[in-house]
């Protein structure tokens, strides 16, 4: 059996429901309608002209400054990227210089030890 989609409409020609019907029995009638072909944002039936039409506004179908918007949207994104990565540098250089100031901590009191023997070794 083959299946279609037909759409089911109100006086106005608003759709009610989807239905899934056998195609070889389908009788389309006056709110029963074969499923639109194309795209539509919001169809709705026509009985004037005898066919889907858009309803959406201009501004619905075509929404103003779409790609300036995702534009600045695609650069604070970028900028927030950069910062993040500067941020994830800075943090490593910092673990760096820490681990730097360890070891020259620890040269620093390994010179005063061998300071401090050196002197008892002179004044014994």
């Amino acid at each position: 059996m083959n299946f279609i989609e037909v759409i089911e409409i109100d006086e106005e020609g608003n759709l009610k429901e989807s239905k899934v019907v056998n195609k070889e029995t389908f009788e389309e009638t006056k709110f029963i309608k074969y499923q639109w072909e194309g795209y539509f944002l919001k169809p709705k039936w026509s009985f004037a002209l005898d066919k889907w039409v858009e309803t959406a506004s201009e501004e619905e179908v075509n929404p103003p400054n779409t790609e300036e918007e995702l534009s600045e949207v695609q650069q604070l994104a970028q900028a927030l990227t950069e910062l993040e990565l500067d941020n994830f540098e800075k943090d490593n250089r910092i673990n760096e210089l820490e681990k730097e100031n360890q070891l020259l901590g620890q040269e620093s009191t390994d010179h005063d030890l061998r300071l401090i023997e050196l002197e008892e070794k002179i004044n014994v």
